[in-house]
C-alpha cells in the first residue's frame, strides 16, 4: 500500500535518477518524475513519469494534480546554463515556483531543494574552506539564494517542512550523460592512449595540488531520502560529499595504472579547443571496440573538464552538520572513480 507519494522535479537529471530510482523501490512509497522528455524505461518499482513543462504554471498544476495525493517533493530541475558562470536567476525562480505552487497542498509534508557548491561562490574565485552551512552569502547574484528564500518565506505559513543539500561534483555510472567526470577522464585517457601520448593532467598546476570533493549520486540519493523522512534534517540546509578528500595529483597516477599510460605532467590546455578535433579518433577507438557511442559528445562534456580542472584552490565542505544530525554514510573516492571506470568499461562505453 503506498502511504507516501513523492513528487520529483527534474526527475530523470543528474541529481535526481537514483533518487528516483531508490524511492520506487522503497516499500510504502511511490516516486511521480515530472519531467520534460519521461525515459523508455521506468527503474524497477513503484514509479511512473510525467511529461511536465515547468516553465508552464498550468502544466505544473496538470502533472501534480495527476501525481495524487502528494506527500513530499524534490526539487531537482534548473534551467539551461553553461559551465561557470552566473546562471539565470529569474528563470531559475520561476521553475521552481511553478512547481511549488502547484504542489502546495494540504497533504504536503515536506520540500528538499537540491544546491550545489555555486552557493559558495565556487564559480567566482577562491572561497572560504572549509565550508559551513552558515557561512555569509556571497553579493548575488545566486539563483539558489532566491529559491531557498522563496522556500522559508512559503514555509512560515505552511505545515510543511524544508531542507536543502548542497553537493559538490557529482559523478554516477550513467552512460549517455557527457557531463560526468568520469566519462570526461576515460575518453581523455582513451584518446592519449590511442595517440601514443602521455597522460598528461590538463588542468591548472593549482588544481593537481589542491584539496578536492566529490559527491556520488547514490550518496546523493540516500541523503535526500534520509532528510524527507528524519525530523533533525527539518528547516535545514546541509552540505553533503562523499565524506572524504582526495588530491588529483594523487588520483591522476592510479587513473594513468589503470589505463595502461604514463603519469604525464601538469599541461594546463582548454580540452574545448584540444578536443575539438578528436571525434574521428574517439569514432576509431569507438568502432574497434564496440562501443555504446560512436560520437564522443555523447560520452564526455570537455567544457565541464576545464570547469573542474581549472579550480586552483581547495574545495571542501564541512560534514558536521549532517553527521551531528545523524547520516554517517562515507564512499572512498579513489576506490569509488575506479570502479565507476571498470562499470563504463563493462558497459561498452569505454574501451
Amino acid at each position: 500500500m503506498t502511504e507516501h507519494i513523492a513528487l520529483i522535479a527534474g526527475a530523470t537529471g543528474a541529481a535526481a535518477s537514483r533518487l528516483t530510482a531508490l524511492i520506487a523501490r522503497t516499500q510504502g512509497w511511490q516516486a511521480v518524475g515530472l519531467c520534460r522528455n519521461p525515459p523508455a524505461e521506468a527503474p524497477p518499482g513503484n514509479v511512473r513519469y510525467i511529461r511536465t513543462d515547468f516553465t508552464d504554471p498550468a502544466s505544473c498544476r496538470a502533472a501534480v494534480a495527476a501525481a495524487g495525493t502528494v506527500t513530499h517533493m524534490v526539487y531537482a530541475a534548473r534551467a539551461p546554463f553553461g559551465e561557470g558562470g552566473v546562471e539565470d536567476v529569474p528563470a531559475n525562480l520561476a521553475l521552481l515556483r511553478n512547481v511549488l505552487d502547484a504542489a502546495d497542498i494540504p497533504s504536503l509534508r515536506h520540500v528538499h531543494l537540491l544546491e550545489g557548491g555555486k552557493w559558495y561562490g565556487l564559480h567566482i574565485g577562491p572561497m572560504r574552506s572549509p565550508t559551513r552551512e552558515d557561512d555569509p552569502r556571497h553579493m548575488p547574484p545566486n539563483f539558489y539564494y532566491d529559491q531557498q528564500d522563496l522556500l522559508t518565506e512559503r514555509r512560515k505559513t505552511r505545515g510543511w517542512t524544508w531542507s536543502a543539500s548542497r553537493p559538490q561534483y557529482l559523478v554516477d555510472v550513467a552512460p549517455g550523460r557527457p557531463r560526468n567526470l568520469i566519462g570526461v577522464v576515460g575518453a581523455y585517457a582513451a584518446i592519449c592512449k590511442e595517440l601514443g601520448v602521455a597522460f598528461d593532467f590538463p588542468g591548472a598546476p593549482g588544481a593537481y595540488t589542491a584539496l578536492s570533493e566529490i559527491t556520488d549520486c547514490s550518496v546523493l540519493a540516500d541523503f535526500v531520502f534520509w532528510c524527507m523522512i528524519e525530523p533533525n534534517a527539518a528547516d535545514r540546509a546541509f552540505n553533503i560529499t562523499n565524506g572524504d578528500l582526495f588530491r588529483w595529483c594523487n588520483l591522476w597516477p592510479r587513473l594513468a595504472d589503470y589505463f595502461g599510460l604514463k603519469t604525464g605532467i601538469v599541461r594546463p590546455m582548454k580540452l574545448e579547443r584540444w578536443m575539438a578535433d578528436k571525434a574521428p579518433v574517439w569514432r576509431k577507438i569507438a568502432e574497434r571496440n564496440g562501443l555504446q557511442y560512436a560520437d564522443i559528445d555523447d560520452v564526455a562534456l570537455w567544457p565541464y573538464g576545464d570547469f573542474v580542472w581549472n579550480i586552483d584552490w581547495d574545495i571542501v565542505s564541512l560534514m558536521t552538520q549532517a553527521r551531528q544530525a545523524g547520516f554517517h554514510t562515507v564512499e572512498d573516492t579513489e576506490d569509488q572513480f575506479l570502479r565507476h571506470l571498470a562499470a563504463y568499461r563493462t558497459l561498452k562505453v569505454l574501451p
